[in-house]
């Protein structure tokens, strides 16, 4: 299996482990795998750092007191305000 990558370091590695795995389509699905697994965490990461962008902008926009939880019910009926 030939493995086109254009980082040097990378490609030598993934040729090592394809060579030393015993079946080559096993190497070529560990290899998947692990893309995969880290392609979902760097997504993920990016899906929380957007939401703390907008929390942070939503303190700003609105102050901090305005996010606080003890204004959302009426404290004479516990319905919301």
């Amino acid at each position: 299996m030939d493995v086109d990558l254009e980082h040097e370091p990378i490609h030598d590695l993934a040729r090592r482990v394809i060579r030393l795995a015993e079946e080559t389509q096993h190497a070529a699905q560990v290899l998947e795998r692990r893309l995969e697994a880290l392609e979902r965490r760097d997504e993920a990461t990016g899906r929380a750092e957007r939401i703390l962008t907008i929390a942070a902008g939503m303190r700003t926009h609105l102050g901090q007191d305005k996010l606080s939880t003890d204004t959302l019910y009426d404290p004479g009926t516990g319905l919301p305000a």
